[in-house]
């Protein structure tokens, strides 16, 4: 772990009271060690005491993997040992019975109650009040990562379009999986895509793929995925119009979506809260009617996973500082008839918000 990572973690640690943090297989760890072994039925973890070295507690299937890790003390148990209770003796050993631990919120609740029932006197703390702080400011290699990110899922985009109309009456799925294709054949990990045909569309994340692409209807594309480790997360909403038809209800509905969007990302500047930024997309929306049919918060924080803390949601009064990123993308979702989103990945600086998406928020009628 690298000494910066390391004091910064320390002293949110201090400033929080926990004596140690459990970081088990998760982008925390990813994060902070740069490696992450496989998730599954067995307890594993990176303990890092706010006093003293780290240690990786493992069963011994990764003991090949984890020797290579930068990780100096290193335990492994082996499947049929009591676990729990051995854990519990070597923590005790190295920091005495803890007062509070840090725990992953993603930990599943049989590892947490195992946890609780061996240190029966320790309070546990949700390593997000720790680690989230540390993570929402992005560094430089970050920040690089999901323009590069963004920039090649852009591409992909753009070349799945240039098929135009030969899209109607083709599945959700093909678009998918031809979308998926295209941002893998430029190097993005976990490539996938929500593509919402018609009325389908007004799920926010519906996840068909049998829809059929008719002309006189939308098409939401909600997509992405990693590049180096780092998300790209992008909508667009497009339409498919035969040469006599014009939907006047969803172009309203869209340009109505499309000034949420530019007055969110405008309001995205050092100093305004989360919530300003929702409440501004928000406005817009409900003076235009549709205020019943945006039923989501307007973004989330994007790194390492796809969804970070903090949140662009009523009541979240963090405040937005230079280096966060995080999505603006509201929408409008009308049962039975349509849904429409537009979403930006924005990176925050001294100048207010940089939409990292090069691709047009222009309505695209095909």
């Amino acid at each position: 772990m690298k000494e910066s990572v390391s004091n910064k973690l320390k002293k949110r640690m201090e400033e929080t009271g926990a004596d140690a943090v459990i970081v088990t297989p998760s982008s925390n760890m990813e994060y902070l060690i740069g490696d992450r072994m496989m998730a599954d039925e067995r307890f594993s973890a990176l303990v890092i005491p706010v006093k003293g070295e780290p240690f990786i507690f493992a069963n011994q299937l990764y003991r090949q993997e984890i020797f290579t890790w930068n990780i100096k003390h290193q335990i492994f148990w082996k499947d049929g040992e009591d676990v729990f209770e051995r854990f519990a003796e070597f923590v005790k050993e190295r920091i005495g019975v803890p007062g509070t631990l840090g725990v992953e919120k993603n930990m599943p609740a049989g590892f947490l109650m195992a946890l609780e029932k061996v240190f029966p006197v320790t309070r546990f703390l949700n390593n997000e009040r720790i680690l989230g702080e540390l993570r929402k400011i992005k560094k430089k290699k970050e920040i690089y990562c999901m323009r590069e990110a963004c920039r090649r899922c852009s591409e992909a985009l753009r070349e799945v379009l240039g098929q135009t109309r030969a899209w109607i009456g083709r599945t959700e799925g093909e678009f998918s999986d031809a979308l998926c294709r295209a941002m893998e054949k430029r190097e993005i990990s976990q490539a996938g895509a929500l593509v919402c045909a018609g009325e389908n569309a007004a799920m926010p994340h519906y996840t068909g793929r049998d829809g059929i692409i008719h002309a006189n209807e939308g098409l939401l594309v909600d997509f992405g995925g990693r590049y180096h480790g780092y998300w790209s997360d992008m909508s667009r909403t497009f339409f498919f119009s035969s040469e006599e038809s014009q939907d006047t209800e969803f172009l309203h509905a869209y340009e109505t979506v499309l000034q949420a969007v530019k007055q969110g990302v405008s309001a995205a500047k050092p100093g305004k809260r989360m919530e300003e930024v929702d409440r501004a997309c928000r406005n817009v929306i409900q003076n235009a009617g549709y205020g019943e049919f945006f039923v989501h918060r307007t973004g989330h924080g994007i790194g390492l996973d796809n969804h970070e803390e903090p949140c662009a949601v009523q009541g979240e009064k963090s405040i937005v500082e230079e280096g966060m990123t995080f999505s603006v993308e509201p929408g409008i979702y009308i049962p039975g008839k349509f849904g429409i989103r537009i979403e930006e990945q924005v990176l925050i600086s001294s100048r207010g918000a940089e939409c990292l998406h090069d691709f047009t928020r222009k309505l695209i009628i095909f």
